[in-house]
């Protein structure tokens, strides 16, 4: 198993995310996944939190964040403290934190030790999602879970961490199939380890391979081979369309792409352009300031074909964690219906309308297309030891749904959550 991990920074990509994917690559997975050859799991709808244990101190941890690793964690207090306002997810945190810290008092010291001590390589954080039916946010599970995904050990006041899929097989052989009762709420937490989920009898094999099919007429249009990678197609059409007006060296020219993409430690804009004349140098700055939406819009093709690809592999699918998946399916598309509506006649701003066309767009203009209750699924390419996942229609829903109730979105405990180690063999 060895747990759940993206890149080197942990982060869980779609294919799409991933510029160092070849479009050959991409095609070869997409056509594995319809021949069923690659294993998935389901990616669950919950809040990420990551968890740990002080074996010496008997005591359980917290963290949100890098700030809160680098405190190696804190208790429950802090999360009731950090969290007084938003009710349903301080009682969701503390609650796992609560579950956690009884599941792992129930194993002997000895394990307790070898798996969460700190001098065994680090203070291992177990990363997880907390699923409370009090506090759904699109899907309503039928319990409340906590669904693991892998450690990670971070050196002490650091939040440098390596992902350790060694603790992670431990953890999910020691806590995997838990049941247990908080002290403080009553209620009680199922811990489980990554879920396997077979979608070879439900998905829609048809659309699949149509959108295999745009993604080959997409190579064909933009001159790509099967050797290019994603960041190929974006620094071509980015020197098309932004670039190809000025005559940059090339030196120039290539470290300005380099920082369109964000590629980890190029230099900032003003460095990169400080030698130009004044008009093309403030030219290049503006541009650099809009990249996001930029490489956005340029990715958005790929990302519609993944998305339809997507919609295909998960059709009529339920979660394992859901009983009622026709009811949820059919209530799903009447509060999406409703928050169309809504948007269209409550909204005239043309950023808001665009927002939500382009997500409708996904669901193609059709509540209908909305059929699973499986968020999306996890799997590992092994020839490059990286986790991605696939969505549905599940991430146009949330979108939908939180513009038209900000409460939505505000009940999530947002905060940037940490990198989550993901599926490794």
């Amino acid at each position: 198993m060895g747990g759940l991990g993206g890149n080197d920074s942990g982060h869980l990509n779609h294919l799409y995310e991933d510029y160092n994917l070849t479009f050959g690559e991409l095609r070869s997975v997409l056509e594995s996944i319809i021949q069923n050859k690659i294993t998935l799991y389901e990616k669950v709808d919950g809040q990420n939190l990551s968890l740990t244990h002080d074996p010496r101190g008997h005591a359980s941890y917290a963290a949100r964040n890098k700030t809160d690793i680098k405190k190696s964690g804190v208790d429950r207090k802090q999360l009731e403290k950090r969290y007084a306002t938003k009710t349903l997810v301080k009682e969701a945190f503390t609650d796992a934190l609560s579950a956690f810290n009884l599941s792992v008092s129930d194993l002997v010291y000895y394990n307790r030790f070898q798996i969460f001590d700190k001098d065994q390589g680090g203070i291992p954080f177990v990363n997880l999602e907390v699923m409370s039916t009090d506090n759904p946010n699109v899907i309503t599970y039928n319990r409340n879970y906590l669904v693991m995904h892998g450690v990670t050990r971070y050196q002490e006041g650091t939040s440098l961490g390596t992902a350790c899929p060694e603790t992670f097989d431990k953890v999910v052989k020691a806590m995997s199939g838990a049941v247990v009762k908080s002290p403080f709420t009553d209620k009680f937490w199922t811990i489980k380890g990554p879920t396997p989920i077979s979608l070879a009898k439900t998905a829609n094999k048809e659309k699949m391979n149509e959108a295999l099919f745009l993604l080959k007429d997409f190579m064909v249009k933009n001159h790509l081979e099967d050797e290019d990678t994603i960041s190929v197609y974006l620094e071509n059409q980015i020197t098309l369309d932004y670039l190809k007006q000025y005559t940059l060296p090339s030196e120039i020219e290539n470290e300005f792409l380099n920082r369109m993409l964000d590629v980890p430690r190029t230099r900032p804009t003003p460095s990169i352009v400080k030698t130009l004349n004044p008009a093309v140098r403030s030219a290049l700055s503006d541009i650099a300031r809009s990249r996001s939406s930029i490489v956005r819009k340029i990715i958005m093709p790929l990302e519609m074909i993944i998305n339809k690809f997507g919609i295909g592999l998960l059709e009529n699918s339920h979660s394992i964690f859901v009983d009622n998946g026709e009811d949820q399916v059919k209530a799903l598309r009447t509060k999406v219906a409703t928050a169309v509506e809504k948007v269209r006649k409550e909204n005239e701003s043309e950023k808001t309308l665009n927002t939500l066309a382009m997500n409708y767009e996904k669901l193609s203009n059709d509540v209908f297309t909305i059929t699973s209750t499986v968020e999306g699924v996890v799997f590992t390419l092994p020839n490059k030891r990286m986790s991605y996942k696939i969505t549905g229609a599940f991430a146009p829903v949330n979108q939908i749904l939180g513009m038209v109730n900000p409460a939505f979105s505000k009940s999530r405990g947002k905060e940037k959550p940490l990198p989550v180690p993901l599926y490794v063999g």
